[in-house]
């Protein structure tokens, strides 16, 4: 694992991404499976997939986009790995109408309830 050369990347937009290096041209980085590195409310971070809705595992970040760039320790490999893997197996959400979603809800909700349709309530 000490030989993957796995990268944070700060670039000029302001996005934090770490990312395993597959290629290194003169004008930019082809990254593989790229993360964005957030903040959650605890002060800790947390990884989301940086192209969430895309099946592409290789993304180009142009030079002229890097502000800086750096190895990162094991700890942070580590858990890089493991959410990298854990990417292969989440599945895209389908696209749903409102009308879908809201179906769906009445559904769940069994509103109204087939059973007490019929039965009125007098306050």
């Amino acid at each position: 694992m000490e030989d993957l050369n796995i990268r944070h990347f700060k670039l000029s937009n302001g996005d934090d991404i770490i990312g395993l290096v597959a290629a290194k041209n003169k004008d930019s980085y082809i990254i593989e499976r790229p993360v964005i590195v957030q903040t959650n409310l605890l002060g800790g971070f947390h990884f989301t997939p940086w192209f969430p809705f895309s099946d592409a595992k290789n993304f180009k970040i142009l030079m002229s986009n890097i502000v800086q760039h750096v190895s990162i320790g094991e700890d942070a490999k580590d858990a890089y790995i493991q959410f990298a893997l854990r990417m292969n197996k989440i599945k895209t959400p389908e696209y749903k109408s409102d009308a879908d979603i809201i179906a769906e809800m009445e559904e769940a909700l069994d509103y109204p309830p087939e059973d007490d349709a019929s039965k009125k309530t007098i306050h």
